[in-house]
């Protein structure tokens, strides 16, 4: 008889557990439906990709179509550009490179760096890694120069003027260019955002390895985490599948970018299970890069911490990890919250000033669902 029960027990508590499970699977999805389909409705948006990660399992949707009017709606294998995400995954390989001993977060970055750059310095005291890492060097947002204050003229000609500027640069205009700023504040004081500054750490990991970005990514978990469509230069069939979004209210798609630098700021592509593979990395807390690379570096302003490039924030809902992505034809979200084994990932093929906002929103209202249920 007590033998009888114990296996009714057993048998029910395995039931009531996949029944369990179940539940949260249509939840998730009916959560990602819902959202999927009212960001649809905002202006100019045609398009989105949502991907969740929770507790080991990974969900993803897609709506709208990729090109206005053809009905071509995106999946699974659609590559997207992530732009800033990128900085989370050059904050990764910084932070391997720390653990390494190649490199030390104080380090004067100008030890890197061949000729004299008296420049990178005020009142004596230099930028560092550390610095270029939270955006607090005094580096501009953009070299070339001229290429500052571009997304600010909102006009529709932004993606192609951005395309030309690309093509007209290269690396070695970028350290001659380096050579003539003026750091007008002591690094380390001010927070000022600065694609210039991550692209300075991708000439650094590049000269103390020895080796492409593309190489040190794919060598430090592209392929143990199976992400087959992540890169900065895609092959040929990789680029069939790259998106083209759309800037602002144009009809046309946008040019993708260029990247002539080392795209440590923003010249990552992935597909949303990709994306969602990265989440399964970030929240792999045995990891001691992933350790290293969440430690808060810089406060902003309570509770907002900069980390490895990753924006670290403390709530409700704990210590979350999060950083937005854009370039002139795609948008996107990245957040991860470990206290919940959760990911969520949203992105667009619309880009304007008033996209990441909608983006941020959503994934808040996903957020909410998910944690509520």
């Amino acid at each position: 008889m007590k033998y009888s029960l114990l296996i009714a027990l057993l048998f029910s508590a395995f039931f009531c557990k996949k029944s369990f499970s179940q539940e949260s699977n249509d939840n998730i999805s009916k959560t990602i439906q819902k959202n999927g389909n009212n960001f649809l409705k905002n202006k100019n948006i045609n398009s989105v990709s949502i991907g969740i990660y929770k507790d080991g399992q990974i969900y993803t949707e897609h709506f709208g179509e990729i090109e206005k009017g053809k009905g071509n709606l995106p999946n699974d294998e659609t590559i997207y550009e992530v732009g800033s995400i990128t900085k989370t995954i050059t904050g990764y390989l910084v932070a391997k490179a720390v653990l390494e001993g190649k490199i030390k977060l104080e380090d004067d970055v100008r030890f890197y760096l061949n000729g004299n750059y008296s420049n990178l310095e005020y009142n004596g005291i230099p930028i560092t890694i550390k610095n270029l890492l939270t955006h607090t060097s005094g580096l501009p947002m953009f070299l070339p120069m001229n290429m500052n204050g571009l997304y600010e003229k909102l006009n529709q000609n932004v993606p192609k003027e951005y395309l030309e500027l690309e093509k007209s640069y290269d690396k070695e205009k970028f350290l001659k260019d380096l050579n003539t700023i003026s750091i007008k504040i002591k690094p380390g004081t001010n927070y000022s955002y600065s694609n210039a500054g991550a692209e300075l750490i991708g000439y650094v990991l590049e000269t103390i390895y020895q080796k492409s970005i593309d190489e040190l990514i794919k060598e430090s978990f592209l392929n143990k985490y199976n992400m087959s469509n992540t890169a900065i230069k895609l092959d040929s069939i990789q680029m069939q599948k790259l998106v083209r979004g759309y800037w602002m209210n144009n009809k046309t798609p946008a040019p993708n970018n260029f990247n002539s630098l080392w795209a440590t700021g923003g010249g990552v592509k992935m597909t949303i299970t990709d994306i969602m593979r990265y989440v399964e990395l970030q929240l792999n807390i045995d990891d001691p890069i992933i350790s290293e690379s969440h430690k808060a570096l810089y406060e902003v302003r309570s509770p907002l911490q900069i980390s490895y490039f990753w924006r670290v924030w403390n709530d409700y809902y704990g210590t979350s990890y999060s950083h937005h992505g854009g370039t002139s034809g795609t948008q996107n979200w990245l957040y991860i919250f470990p206290k919940h084994n959760l990911g969520i990932s949203i992105i667009t093929n619309q880009s304007g000033p008033k996209t990441p906002n909608l983006l941020n929103k959503a994934a808040k209202k996903i957020l909410k669902d998910i944690i509520k249920k």
